[in-house]
């Protein structure tokens, strides 16, 4: 999944003189590209490896290996705003019955290093790409299974990000 972003700088300079019946305008444009983001999965969420331990299943983005693993790659030392939905409810595919509650949390560090990673703001949350051009991403999940049934549960995690 890859997403571009372009960030394009505009400096005017506007001079209008009057000289008996002259006039002059003139603009000057500057325009700065950024180079593009890219995100790469490098592993998917495990939801089904987790143990359930009083009806909710636990994917710690710091200290689980069951966790997703996704890397942006952009400009160096750039910040990035990174969005997504925190909380979602699944309804069973087949019957409609069943439900369960997710709660997804993310996690970031400069470097493919999990557990010195750090916590994000749920939902909306701003980080900087490291020297390498690099930021890995953790996710994580909370799942109350309190109100499932046996069937299909279907989700699609979204997150978007972009230059700020």
């Amino acid at each position: 999944m890859s997403k571009k972003i372009f960030l394009i700088l505009l400096f005017g300079f506007f001079a209008l003189q009057t000289h008996a019946q002259s006039s002059s305008f003139s603009i000057k444009a500057t325009a700065v590209v950024m180079e593009n983001l890219q995100m790469i999965t490098i592993r998917d969420l495990d939801l089904v490896s987790p143990a359930i331990v009083e009806n909710t299943i636990t994917v710690s983005p710091i200290t689980s290996t069951y966790a997703g693993l996704f890397k942006i790659l952009g400009s160096p030392n750039a910040r990035v705003q990174i969005n997504y939905t925190p909380r979602e409810t699944l309804v069973e595919q087949n019957e409609g019955v069943g439900l369960v509650q997710a709660v997804y949390s993310l996690s970031a560090a400069p470097e493919d290093n999990q557990s010195a990673s750090f916590l994000l703001t749920q939902g909306n949350a701003d980080v900087t790409i490291g020297p390498m051009g690099e930021v890995f991403i953790w996710l994580g999940a909370e799942l109350d299974v309190s109100q499932a049934t046996q069937g299909n549960y279907v989700s699609e995690f979204v997150i978007e990000f972009e230059y700020m």
